[in-house]
């Protein structure tokens, strides 16, 4: 219960940052480090130009599909957004989607799953 806490709490800090100026570039690849403690987390360092044209470093959490891995690899593009005020807080398109929707669709698919046994029952007592 303490860590679906911690979890709804991390995603309320992050949708925070939503409010602040985002500017959505391309970037290249360099590095992708798998982390060993739990294999299901990725990251990659992103070379990527600001606004002003200088060239910038920063890492990103790349989405990973368990038992595959990401689709990605080094010297692929990504598009990334990045912070006005400090560009080296970096996120990935599909990132700041599942951190702006992600709960929304746990939501959804939760309703969904749980209305099958109803559906059964009501099914199941109709029929006597």
């Amino acid at each position: 219960m303490k860590y679906l806490l911690f979890f709804v709490l991390f995603l309320t800090s992050i949708s925070s940052f939503s409010q602040e100026d985002w500017v959505k570039t391309e970037g290249t690849i360099t590095e992708i480090t798998i982390h060993s403690g739990r294999k299901t987390r990725e990251t990659a360092v992103v070379k990527f130009n600001l606004e002003d044209g200088t060239e910038q470093l920063g890492n990103v959490e790349l989405f990973r599909i368990p038992f595959i891995g990401s689709m990605k690899s080094v010297g692929d593009t990504v598009a990334v957004n990045y912070n006005k005020k400090n560009p080296v807080l970096l996120e990935t398109v599909f990132g700041k989607f599942l951190s702006s929707y992600g709960m929304y669709i746990l939501i959804f698919l939760g309703i969904i799953f749980s209305i099958k046994p109803f559906l059964t029952k009501k099914a199941q007592s109709a029929d006597k």
